[in-house]
């Protein structure tokens, strides 16, 4: 009994000898990276383009229209979601891709390494014996192994035959359906485009490909027609970010709201610009999810939001299930949807994708969307993130300590 107790001492501080020794490594092995600029590259942001933007906030109509696109694809796919789920909807949709690649139409398909553990091994042999090309972004690299890790791609890119193209907050799996029982209803923005601005997706698609793979995609045809609707997109990586919403907060003149699933911008320069705003006037709303598929980010965002309280901004938590957009909207005048939450895992750590929209009868079609789902949330006074639980505090607490790593 007593060798029994002395090897289960032994193991113990094993263990914890060994987690402070990976605790120390990953910390040396961010600095160094982070230091080095290693996963950071300046934002790529391409022309001011004219196209057809069509908005889906439900994930039944979102499936269908792309599902449709996909069966109707004569010359190729290439499609990437951050992650993909292990259930009915998901093998849906790699059917579809192993169906239309044994009809000829080539295939590129892409999951990040995080995003799609839950995808079987079986199910990616599965699509290479019928001529899918695969990959997953973001392999493990040394010596920066930690720094790989933590480094995702965010970003959620489709182009079907150079004429339709993708970006948004959906990935793929039945909870983005709301048939997730424990998460229900599911609320999220994609945005369909068609016309010239495909041409700048599928030019990130071919260069995010190359970079993970160090193959060429033949070149594709991509329409240049003009729609009716001005935007742009910026790509980016680890850095830029900030330096964009920085820019826009500071030209507020009467209002910024901004939806997040995740309340976390640990940013000093995202607080000074929201901050002047609201010195000079302008109305901010903050749109936040407290029901999420994520753990602690709930209790990540306290400090945040007593922080914007403070400042006078007014926060408001989606109560009718889980909102996933990933949207601000400026004065009316300027609409951004794309792939990055409020956080600082986005603006430092994950490449990203956003859509910046400048047409103004475009944007008064979608403020409707917005204002539903500000009349489906409560909003938050000091109470909410006062008189917390022993266990909530104690969470908080937890949730500071790896809020990077949400």
């Amino acid at each position: 009994m007593r060798k029994l107790g002395k090897f289960v001492r032994n193991l113990f501080f094993i263990i914890i000898g060994i987690c402070l020794l990976l605790l120390a490594w990953n910390q040396i092995d961010r600095i160094a990276a982070e230091k080095r600029g290693i996963f950071e590259e300046k934002p790529i942001e391409y022309p001011l383009r004219k196209s057809d933007l069509s908005l889906y906030t439900d994930g039944k109509a979102l499936y269908k229209q792309l599902f449709d696109d996909i069966k109707q694809a004569k010359s190729y796919i290439h499609i990437y979601f951050f992650s993909i789920a292990d259930d009915k909807i998901s093998h849906q949709f790699l059917d579809l891709l192993k169906e239309k690649s044994s009809q000829g139409v080539e295939v590129y398909y892409a999951v990040d390494r995080l995003g799609g553990i839950l995808l079987k091994q079986k199910e990616r042999k599965s699509l290479e014996q019928e001529g899918v090309h695969f990959m997953y972004y973001n392999k493990p690299k040394f010596p920066y192994l930690f720094s790989s890790l933590n480094h995702r791609n965010h970003r959620r890119n489709t182009v079907i035959d150079g004429e339709i193209g993708y970006i948004g907050g959906f990935n793929i799996g039945k909870k983005y359906l709301g048939e997730k029982e424990k998460l229900g209803h599911w609320r999220d923005y994609q945005l369909r485009i068609s016309g010239e601005g495909v041409q700048d997706l599928e030019a990130l698609f071919e260069s995010d490909w190359k970079d993970n793979t160090g193959e060429t995609i033949s070149k594709a045809e991509v329409t240049n027609k003009q729609g009716t609707s001005a935007h742009q997109l910026i790509a980016y990586k680890g850095d830029g970010i900030v330096q964009s919403y920085e820019k826009m907060f500071q030209q507020a003149q009467t209002s910024i709201t901004i939806l997040t699933p995740y309340f976390i911008p640990k940013d000093e320069r995202v607080w000074k610009s929201l901050r002047d705003a609201r010195k000079r006037g302008v109305q901010i709303k903050i749109l936040w999810s407290p029901h999420s598929d994520a753990l602690l980010v709930k209790q990540a965002a306290y400090p945040y939001i007593r922080k914007a309280l403070s400042e006078g901004i007014e926060v408001y938590g989606y109560k009718k299930g889980v909102l996933h957009g990933k949207v601000f909207m400026i004065d009316e005048k300027v609409l951004m949807v794309g792939t990055v939450n409020f956080d600082a895992r986005s603006f430092h750590s994950s490449d990203e994708m956003n859509c910046y929209i400048y047409d103004a009868e475009y944007i008064r079609k979608v403020q409707p969307y917005i204002q539903r789902d500000l009349q489906n949330a409560k909003r938050i006074n000091s109470s909410y993130v006062s008189h917390l639980s022993l266990k909530e505090k104690a969470k908080e607490w937890l949730a500071k300590m790896i809020a990077s790593y949400l």
